[in-house]
């Protein structure tokens, strides 16, 4: 029987390059974000998930005591365009602010001013 998309997603593993990782978490300290921007590969999501599951372990193995709560987030803009953010918790306070944050860097027009629930 043949793996649905999801199960295929789940199973495939991404490679992220260590100075893909190196900017993310530099960018997490200041200025508190990444999007695809930074790093346009992020624009797929199975590779931002990677990425944001890249820099939350180089955190964990970081000896210079950072310890940035790290979230990762994708937001719907006006016109259909879903994309990624991963996040400092501690400098972006909430999932608003990172929206509000994501549609600036990004351009993009919020389709309304409250955050939307992602259902999974």
């Amino acid at each position: 029987m043949a793996d649905t998309p999801k199960e295929k997603a789940a199973t495939e593993t991404v490679d992220i390059p260590a100075e893909d990782v190196e900017k993310a978490a530099k960018l997490i300290l200041d200025p508190g974000y990444v999007t695809k921007k930074d790093l346009p590969k992020m624009a797929d999501l199975a590779w931002a998930t990677a990425l944001s599951d890249a820099v939350t372990k180089y955190f964990l193995n970081d000896d210079d005591d950072h310890d940035p709560y790290v979230y990762f987030e994708q937001f719907d803009f006006d016109g259909g365009d879903i994309d990624s953010i991963i996040f400092n918790m501690d400098i972006i306070k909430t999932r608003d602010d990172a929206l509000h944050d994501l549609a600036e860097a990004l351009d993009e027009k919020i389709v309304n001013n409250e955050v939307q629930q992602t259902t999974y």
